[in-house]
C-alpha cells in the first residue's frame, strides 16, 4: 500500500485509504435529478420538432415528455422526504414501462424505441446499481421474447410505418439521450471526486496533526504495514519510512513481556476479522517504554469484501503510570492499614498475656499471618549474652527447630547474631547475595530476610527474624512497623519476666510462710517433748537422791542426758536447714563418683554388723554444686536407705543415672533400696519438716527436708517412687551438670 496522497481508486475495488466524505446516497440523488431534467429537456425539444416536421409521431413524443415530467415531479417530491432510493426505482421502472408500451404499439422488437432498453439498463446501473441493471436486463430480454412471440402469433397492434427521416430522428433522439446520460454522469462524478479529494486531503491533514498514530496493515497472515502517519516519529523515534521499508517493524519493537500475548491476539483477529483492541508496550528507538492502545478495524468495499486494516495507536503511558501510582497508593494504604491492625493486635496481646509460653507464639503468628511471611522466629539471649536460643517460631519448620533447641552465637557468624551484637537491623533483599546468612535446610524457600533486635529498657535481649519467599519483600514502612512491634514484644517479654519472677517470689514467700508456720509448730512440738522428758526425770532424780537409790538415779540421769542430746541434734539440724540458700556458697564442678565414695566410707562403718551391698550401676556424671551441700544430699539419702533396709537379710542399695530431664537438661540421679517401702499417700509428706513415718528408727525428721531444700536451691527437684510397703523405694533427683558438659 502506498501513501495517502498517491492512492487512486482502481476497478478492482481496492479503494483509497480514506473514505469519500460525500455519501453514495447524495451522489445518486444528484444523478437522478440531472438525468430526469436532461430527459425532460430533450423530450420537450423532441415534441417541438415533431409539431413542425414530424406530426406523424407527435403524440408518441408527447407521451415521452409527459412520462419524463411526471417522473421528475415524483422524484422532486420523494427525495426531500428521504425516499431517494425509491425515487430511483420509480424512475427506472417508469422509463422501462414507457419504453415497453411504445415498443408494443410501435412494431415490437423491430421498433426503433425498443433499442431504448439499452439506455434504460444504463440508467439502472447508474441509479440502482449492478443488481438493478441486471433485473432490467432480464425484464427487457423477457419482454423481447414476449414481443417476438406476439408478433409471430399476430397479436401485436398494427405496425406503425416510420419514414426514413422519422427513424433517423428517433435514433438521433436516443443518441442525444445517451450523450446526456454520459455528460451528466461525468459531470457529477467529476464534481464528487473533486470534493472527495479536497475532503480527503483535509481529513488526512487532520489525522496527521492529532496526537495519535494512524496506520494501515494488509490482510496477509504477517499483517504488514502499508501506511503509517508521520506522528510515529515523535512518539517512538522511528520515521515513517522505516515502517514502510520494514513492514514487520511493529512486531519487532513490542516489549518482550507483551509480544506473545499481542501476536497471539493478532493471529486470532486475522482469522475472525473482529475489531482489534489491546493495550501493550512498545520499545522506542531511544530504549524508552511507551504504552500504546491499539485499535484497528477492517475496511471493506461496497460489496463487503475486506480491503485492509485501518488502526490507530494512542499513547496511554501517562494513564498507565497514573494507574500504577493509584495501585501503588492503594497497596501502600492497604499495607499501612495492615501494619496498624497487626500493631493493634500485638499491643492487645502483649497487654493481656503475661505468660511467655503463650505470649511469644502469639506474637510471631500474628505477624506472620498478617504480613503473609514465609517464616517468623524469635530468639532470646542467654544471661552471659553469648548465645541466642529460638524461643518461638511459626510453621512446621519452626516446630522442628524448637524441638531440637535451635541456637545461634551472638556475633558475625549469622545475620541474627550480627543484628543482636550490633543492635541494628540486618536485611537481605536477596539472600543469595548475603555471605553472612546461614542457609537453613528447614527453610529452603526463603528469598529475602529481615532481622531486628529486641530492645527493652535500653538493652538488647534478643532478635526477631522475618523471612519471605519473595525477593525484596520488605519496604521501609514494613521495617519501621516491624521494629515498633519488635520493641513492643521486647518490653512485653521483660514485663512477663518480671511478672513471672514476681509470681515465683510470691509463691516462694507463700511456701516460706507455710514452712515457717509448720516449722514453728513442729519446733514447738518436737522440742517440747525432750523438755517434758527432762522435767519429769529431774523430779525422779530428786526422789532417787533422797532415797539413796543410786542405781535408779543413774538410769534417770542417762534419760535426761539422752533428751538433751536429742534436743541438741534437733537444734543442729534446724541450724543446718536454716543456712541452706541464705549464705553465699561457691559452686564448682564436682565428680559425683568421688562424693558417693566418700559418703559410703563415712556411713558404712555404722552398719558393719550387716552385709550391706551398695552398687554404683552407672557412670556417674560431674555436678555443678557446692561440694559440702552435694555430700549432705548423698549422705542423707544413703543413711535413710540403710536405716530403712535394716529388716532385710541382705540390704541392697543401688546408685545410678536414669537419663536426662528434657526441660532443664539436668541428669536424673537415683538411689534405690530394697527396704520397707513407702505407701503412695506419703510420697510428698516425707519431705516435710520432722515428718517421720517410723519413729522407732533413729533420726530427727529433718534429713529429707534438708535434701529437698538443697536440690531446689540448684534448680532441680526430688521425688520418690515406691510400689508400696515392703517393696523398697527409689529416690530420684535432678541437679545441674558440670559447666564443661553443657
Amino acid at each position: 500500500m502506498v501513501e495517502a496522497d498517491e492512492m487512486n481508486m482502481s476497478k478492482s475495488g481496492s479503494g483509497k485509504l480514506f473514505t469519500l466524505t460525500r455519501s453514495e446516497k447524495n451522489i445518486n440523488e444528484e444523478l437522478l435529478r440531472s438525468i430526469l431534467f436532461g430527459f425532460f429537456a430533450l423530450s420537450t425539444v423532441f415534441v417541438g420538432i415533431s409539431v413542425i416536421f414530424l406530426r406523424h409521431i407527435f403524440y408518441r413524443a408527447l407521451l415521452i415528455e409527459i412520462i419524463a415530467f411526471l417522473l421528475y415531479l415524483a422524484a422532486g417530491w420523494m427525495i426531500p422526504r428521504g425516499y431517494g432510493r425509491l425515487a430511483s426505482w420509480v424512475t427506472v421502472s417508469g422509463f422501462w414501462l414507457g419504453t415497453a408500451y411504445l415498443s408494443y404499439t410501435g412494431g415490437g422488437v423491430d421498433s426503433a424505441v425498443f433499442i431504448g432498453n439499452v439506455l434504460i439498463i444504463l440508467i439502472a446501473s447508474i441509479l440502482v446499481g449492478s443488481r438493478g441493471a441486471f433485473l432490467i436486463l432480464l425484464a427487457s430480454f423477457a419482454y423481447g421474447w414476449f414481443l417476438t412471440l406476439a408478433e409471430i402469433g399476430g397479436s401485436l397492434p398494427p405496425n406503425l410505418q416510420y419514414a426514413p427521416f422519422e427513424k433517423l430522428f428517433i435514433t438521433l433522439f436516443l443518441f442525444m439521450l445517451a450523450l446526456v446520460l454520459q455528460r451528466v454522469a461525468t459531470r457529477v462524478t467529476s464534481e464528487v471526486v473533486a470534493r472527495a479529494q479536497v475532503s480527503e486531503k483535509q481529513y488526512q491533514t487532520f489525522l496527521e496533526r492529532i496526537p495519535i498514530i494512524t496506520y494501515a496493515n494488509d490482510l496477509s497472515s504477517e499483517t504488514r504495514t502499508t501506511y503509517i502517519s508521520p506522528q510515529v516519529a515523535s512518539f517512538l523515534g522511528y520515521p515513517k519510512e522505516e515502517f514502510i521499508n520494514d513492514p514487520l517493524l511493529w512486531k519487532k519493537i513490542i516489549h518482550p513481556e507483551d509480544a506473545e500475548r499481542v501476536l497471539r491476539e493478532n493471529e486470532r483477529i486475522s482469522e475472525t476479522l473482529e475489531d482489534f483492541d489491546i493495550d501493550y508496550r512498545l520499545i522506542a528507538k531511544d530504549g524508552q517504554v511507551v504504552w500504546m492502545k491499539d485499535l484497528a478495524t477492517l475496511i471493506r468495499d461496497e460489496n463487503s469484501n475486506p480491503l485492509y486494516w485501518l488502526g490507530v495507536w494512542s499513547d496511554i503511558t501517562s494513564i498507565k503510570e497514573a494507574e500504577k501510582l493509584k495501585v501503588g497508593a492503594l497497596d501502600d494504604l492497604t499495607s499501612h492499614n495492615n501494619q496498624l491492625r497487626t500493631a493493634s493486635e500485638v499491643s492487645r496481646a502483649v497487654a493481656s498475656i503475661l505468660e511467655l509460653d503463650q505470649l511469644l507464639p502469639k506474637v510471631v503468628e500474628l505477624i506472620r499471618s498478617h504480613f503473609e511471611y514465609y517464616y517468623v522466629g524469635l530468639f532470646l539471649a542467654d544471661e552471659n549474652f553469648e548465645m541466642l536460643t529460638l524461643s518461638a517460631a511459626t510453621g512446621e519448620a519452626g516446630e522442628k527447630m524448637l524441638e531440637f533447641k535451635h541456637s545461634l552465637q551472638i556475633g558475625d557468624s549469622s545475620m541474627v547474631g550480627w543484628c543482636v551484637a550490633n543492635n541494628q537491623a540486618r536485611i537481605a533483599l536477596d539472600v543469595g547475595q548475603d555471605a553472612m546468612r546461614l542457609n537453613n535446610p528447614l527453610l529452603p524457600l526463603t528469598r529475602s530476610e529481615l532481622d531486628l533486635p529486641l530492645r527493652a529498657r535500653g538493652r538488647v535481649i534478643g532478635a526477631m527474624t522475618f523471612q519471605s519467599d519473595e525477593e525484596a519483600a520488605f519496604t521501609e514502612s514494613d521495617i519501621t512497623a516491624l521494629q515498633t512491634m519488635s520493641d513492643q514484644a521486647a518490653n512485653a517479654i521483660e514485663t512477663a519476666r518480671l511478672f513471672t519472677d514476681r509470681t515465683l517470689l510470691i509463691k516462694e514467700l507463700e511456701a516460706k510462710n507455710a514452712e515457717l508456720e509448720q516449722f514453728a509448730y513442729t519446733v514447738s512440738h518436737d522440742l517440747k517433748s525432750p523438755l517434758v522428758t527432762m522435767r519429769g526425770y529431774l523430779g525422779y532424780l530428786s526422789v532417787d537422791a533422797h532415797k539413796g537409790d543410786f542405781d535408779r538415779f543413774e538410769k534417770d540421769l542417762n534419760r535426761v542426758i539422752s533428751a538433751t542430746t536429742t534436743m541438741q541434734d534437733l537444734l543442729n539440724d534446724l541450724l543446718t536447714l536454716s543456712k541452706v540458700g541464705r549464705t553465699m556458697e561457691i559452686s564448682e564442678d564436682v565428680p559425683l563418683r568421688e562424693t558417693v565414695k566418700q559418703s559410703i566410707d563415712l556411713i558404712y562403718d555404722a552398719y558393719t554388723d550387716r552385709k550391706v551391698q551398695i552398687k554404683v550401676v552407672d557412670e556417674l556424671p560431674s555436678i555443678h554444686a557446692n561440694p559440702t551441700r552435694l555430700a549432705e544430699i548423698i549422705q542423707n539419702l544413703l543413711s535413710n536407705a540403710l536405716k530403712f533396709s535394716r529388716n532385710q537379710e541382705t540390704p541392697l542399695i543401688e546408685i545410678g543415672v536414669s537419663g536426662t530431664e528434657s526441660k532443664t537438661g539436668f541428669p536424673i540421679l537415683f538411689i534405690r533400696d530394697n527396704g520397707m517401702g513407702i505407701d503412695k499417700k506419703y510420697h510428698k509428706q516425707i519431705f516435710g519438716l520432722f515428718n517421720r513415718l517410723d519413729t522407732s528408727v533413729e533420726g530427727t525428721g529433718v534429713g529429707l527436708a534438708l535434701v529437698k531444700r538443697i536440690v531446689e536451691m540448684y534448680g532441680g527437684h526430688i521425688w520418690v517412687e515406691s510400689a508400696g510397703a515392703g517393696q523398697g523405694c527409689t529416690f530420684y533427683l535432678t541437679l545441674p551438670p558440670a559447666e564443661s558438659a553443657r
